[in-house]
């Protein structure tokens, strides 16, 4: 009997390993890297043990983006649930979000395989897109406010590929002040 067969059953557990794999994977080789024998091989499963969860490649890729995208909402949506309810809240919440360093969805290498999925995937893109979307419709119709907290989003962007691909060096004591600054500008962007 296999070491397969004498483990116990813990599907939950191994869909878990299984993610974790393909996101290991993804973030040191790219896309081209996991392959269903590598996330198995890697994740000590059989190759039937792997399918049983997850059918393809495109499963498994899927699988990780849902993963991160629900780690993002929580975070996304514990930052929102503590900002006052004025205007400009989603923005504030989406650039505490982008600047949480203890948040999981900012670790560097969950930033780099949001990145590949994002890049690799018309569905991720399309789903960050959709989100996105959304969250810009709370902002209000009046052009200028709109675009200011688009402005401040679109910073919170750059910091995150900044730090996912190490551009620039930033101390606590700096990045708190960039975060407060921009949302300064939120705060001003509203009436």
């Amino acid at each position: 009997m296999t070491e397969a067969h004498r483990r116990l059953k813990q599907p939950e557990f191994t869909r878990s390993q299984l993610l974790a794999v393909v996101r290991e994977l993804l973030v040191r080789d790219g896309t081209h890297a996991v392959t269903l024998e590598a996330v198995a091989q890697r994740a000590r499963v059989t190759k039937g043990g792997l399918q049983h969860h997850f059918r393809s490649k495109q499963a498994l890729l899927d699988a990780l983006s849902d993963q991160l995208f629900e780690e993002f909402q929580q975070s996304y949506e514990t930052a929102y649930s503590q900002e006052a309810d004025t205007p400009g809240r989603h923005a504030r919440a989406y650039l505490r979000t982008c600047f949480d360093s203890g948040s999981g969805c900012n670790q560097v290498e969950t930033q780099r395989a949001i990145g590949l999925l994002a890049l690799s995937s018309p569905q991720c893109r399309e789903r960050w897109h959709a989100t996105m979307q959304t969250a810009l419709q709370a902002d209000g119709n009046d052009p200028r406010t709109a675009d200011l907290l688009l402005a401040c989003r679109m910073a919170g962007d750059g910091f995150w590929f900044s730090q996912m691909l190490g551009t620039f060096t930033l101390d606590d004591a700096q990045r708190e002040r960039i975060l407060n600054l921009l949302l300064e500008l939120c705060d001003g962007a509203t009436p």
